[in-house]
């Protein structure tokens, strides 16, 4: 299926470059202190990096817990309040426990010792107690630990998954509590969890997602996020509040990852708005905001230090990294040298799908574009997973990598991504395959109605996890694209059942109900029931290790693929997990998918810088 001598192989160096850059995750500062932590990954390891002044020492070299899922999730890591520890969920070889490493001498001990995984530790305001989250009990229970690892004790461990413990003035516990049955995003509480277990409800709400509790310094007060209004808002509530008070809320915008300053004065947030994440912060008592930050990108985790604000920034031309906003300096990251003179700025485009729904979207053009004749330009179409995320303004190795290439891509939020409501976030629930879809394939044609060198008549569709998905539906269900690649997609629900994670289960029942009474949405989503529909050539590829979507639902298709007689090439690669994270296999999927849409979508270098085809190599 492929021949590397098809096409220019010169920018390869870029995706090899721009997928293994150094990137920030995430970022604490010291309690009233000038040093900070910070979570930097590079392929398959995340560490913490502690800064002090302008030096930088490593704290942990066998990997943190680090897994981003939304812009839910919470601080992975967490200051002693005297500075002298940091609590992580760690890498032990039987699993992720919570350890403390000394930040000043490096000393590490382990904290928990069980067989299951341990995430987001807090010390408690005088450091002698860890609480967290655990699977030791059952999924997602909320415990307490001894700092020196000698007690561990379950305070909750019932039918809600709880995350984000935060410590009160009081010695209690604020979290986020979901029930199993429903997903985080969807329909979440904000609960107060006494010292000795007992529970009690600060804000809930049938079908109304709140999260982020974050208790004021020096006070009975409680910040936090719901969706009530329709978007993300910020609210204030206390003991003595019937209901919440309403801080910031802007329709169209959601606001999220509240942190109070130290003095309890001011708010910095995020704020999602049409693919851009800015930070904004807000006066508890004027409610006045001010934006941080001016162009364009993806921002998360603010953090206080000394009165200014850090967060962890990416745009579309620098990996992601440790920002001061307040002064616009770079903290800590190192950008590949003359990476952002390599990349293309991208565009954002609307355009309307069925039903009337508009759909807002990022553009990847190559350099040039506006000289080239019409028609002249090949595109792809790039849906994202989730479905529950959203393209913006992020650093995107994949997209820049294929615009280097010389195509013209299109990543749109089709209805179901994040980021632009609620209503427009539950659209696909029960319905996949359908809008969704739409939105995707009417991509091709509204990108090539944007941009008159975009040829309609050469299209190709990639993606992964739910976008693999939405790959193989768009090619058995349409006669839209020319070829397609998918990677560690679901492609049989009714298997997928039996095989995925907790995550995945639960995101199956939020969007297709319960196999006992809904099969039948089960079977009508699943991809695999279009295969002998499939007319062009499709490139699967997965990851042994994947748990979130197991290798055995790309080898279904691949079966199916072949009993039908069509064209397809299946890539396996060990130890990787849901996405791609090592180098070399980075590298060879995509350089194979560009050998793909280069054969089939007919890019021709013609320009002598073509490498010759190896013996031996795949065609």
């Amino acid at each position: 299926m492929y021949r590397r001598d098809l096409r220019d192989t010169a920018t390869d160096d870029l995706l090899a470059d721009a997928a293994t850059a150094e990137t920030a995750e995430q970022v604490v500062a010291e309690p009233g202190g000038d040093r900070l932590v910070y979570a930097e990954s590079r392929e398959h390891r995340t560490n913490l990096l502690l800064r002090d002044g302008d030096e930088t020492r490593t704290l942990t070299s066998r990997g943190v817990l680090a897994q981003r899922y939304t812009h839910l999730d919470t601080r992975w890591f967490d200051w002693h309040p005297e500075g002298d520890a940091i609590a992580y969920a760690g890498e032990d070889g039987e699993g992720l426990s919570v350890w403390t490493v000394d930040t000043e001498m490096g000393e590490k001990r382990r904290v928990t010792n069980h067989d299951a995984l341990d995430s987001q530790p807090r010390f408690s305001p005088g450091g002698d107690e860890i609480a967290f989250v655990t699977d030791n009990w059952s999924p997602g229970s909320l415990a307490v630990a001894a700092a020196d690892g000698r007690r561990v004790e379950v305070l909750r461990d019932d039918e809600f998954l709880y995350a984000d413990p935060q410590w009160g003035g009081d010695g209690a516990l604020y979290a986020v509590r979901t029930r199993h049955r429903d997903l985080s995003d969807r329909a979440s509480q904000v609960v107060r969890v006494t010292r000795d277990g007992e529970v009690e409800p600060v804000f809930a709400e049938e079908s109304v997602n709140a999260y982020a509790p974050r208790p004021r310094p020096d006070s009975d007060e409680l910040a936090f996020v719901h969706d009530g209004s329709g978007f993300d808002a910020l609210y204030v509530t206390g003991p003595d509040r019937a209901d919440p008070e309403r801080l910031l809320a802007e329709r169209g915008t959601d606001f999220g990852a509240p942190s109070w300053d130290a003095a309890g004065e001011t708010l910095a947030v995020t704020a999602t708005r049409r693919g851009d994440v800015s930070v904004r912060t807000v006066s508890r008592d004027s409610g006045e905001s001010e934006t941080m930050t001016d162009a364009s990108g993806d921002r998360y985790f603010p953090e206080w230090r000394d009165g200014d604000v850090l967060a962890v920034a990416a745009d579309p031309t620098t990996p992601p990294e440790v920002r001061n906003l307040s002064t616009g300096e770079r903290v800590t990251g190192r950008p590949p040298a003359g990476l952002d003179a390599r990349f293309v700025e991208p565009e954002a485009i609307t355009y309307d799908s069925t039903d009337g729904v508009e759909i807002h979207a990022m553009v990847y053009l190559p350099e040039g574009h506006e000289r080239a004749d019409p028609d002249s330009v090949p595109l792809l179409v790039h849906p994202h997973g989730g479905p529950t995320a959203f393209d913006g303004y992020e650093f995107n190795h994949r997209a820049q990598y294929f615009a280097a290439q010389g195509f013209a891509v299109i990543e749109p939020n089709y209805r179901g991504s994040s980021g632009f409501g609620r209503e427009f976030r539950n659209r696909n629930d029960f319905a996949w395959g359908e809008g969704d879809l739409d939105d995707v394939v009417n991509a091709a044609d509204a990108l090539a109605d944007a941009y008159d060198a975009v040829d309609p008549d050469r299209a190709g569709i990639f993606g992964g996890s739910g976008g693999g998905l939405m790959t193989v539906n768009a090619l058995g269900r349409t006669d839209r694209f020319d070829a397609g690649a998918a990677f560690y997609g679901v492609y049989d629900y009714e298997t997928f059942a039996d095989d995925t994670d907790d995550v995945g289960w639960r995101l199956m029942k939020r969007e297709l109900g319960f196999p006992a009474t809904d099969i039948d949405n089960y079977r009508e989503a699943s991809p695999i029931r279009s295969v002998p529909d499939i007319d062009v050539p499709l490139l699967v590829l997965h990851g042994e290790e994947d748990a979130r979507v197991p290798v055995s639902q790309s080898e279904q298709l691949v079966e199916e693929l072949e009993r039908h007689g069509k064209r397809y090439e299946f890539q396996r690669y060990e130890d990787e997990p849901h996405g791609f994270l090592k180098r070399e296999n980075v590298f060879d999927a995509y350089s194979r998918v560009a050998d793909l849409f280069a054969k089939y979508l007919e890019i021709d270098p013609d320009d002598g810088s073509s490498r010759p085809h190896r013996p031996g190599d795949a065609e």
